[in-house]
């Protein structure tokens, strides 16, 4: 074997690492090209579960705010509030005052916001970015606002 290389002039020996270079470039490319589409759609779908997962926290939030309104109303001091917020009740040893034209930060009848589908984002990183651009992913347009049904939306 050592006999053979010996034989060998310097520029066959460079062919055949040229040749040798090439064989291991070609075998990436078909590496790279045949993975491309397996690593996108797992990119993708990491990127959605994080979108939904951003999603999910928000909607738990919005239920706790929720079952903290309604242990509230559940209270006696609850039902006052809901019964003079509704129907202008006052309760015996107050005086009735009606103030308008100011705005209602803070109620016990307003629900939070819902949560539109695709309305968070999913968070945004130096490797989101590069993955985004390396995988071509394109930033979707803001959805429509859904309508609570459970608020009356006619005013």
């Amino acid at each position: 074997m050592d006999l053979a290389k010996s034989r060998q002039s310097p520029r066959a020996r460079s062919a055949v690492k040229l040749i040798i270079s090439m064989g291991m470039v070609l075998c990436l490319v078909i590496a790279v090209f045949s993975l491309y589409p397996a690593l996108r759609s797992y990119y993708l779908a990491w990127r959605v579960n994080e979108q939904l997962l951003q999603e999910l926290a928000v909607v738990e939030d919005r239920n706790d705010q929720i079952r903290e309104q309604i242990a509230y109303l559940n209270t006696r001091e609850g039902i006052a509030d809901r019964a003079r917020e509704r129907f202008g009740w006052v309760p015996e040893g107050e005086k009735a005052v009606n103030i308008t034209g100011l705005e209602v930060l803070d109620s016990t009848t307003v629900l939070p916001a819902t949560v539109a589908p695709g309305s968070i984002k999913a968070p945004v990183s130096w490797w989101s970015e590069f993955c985004d651009a390396l995988f071509a992913v394109e930033e979707e347009a803001d959805p429509e606002p859904i309508p609570d049904p459970f608020i009356n939306n006619t005013e």
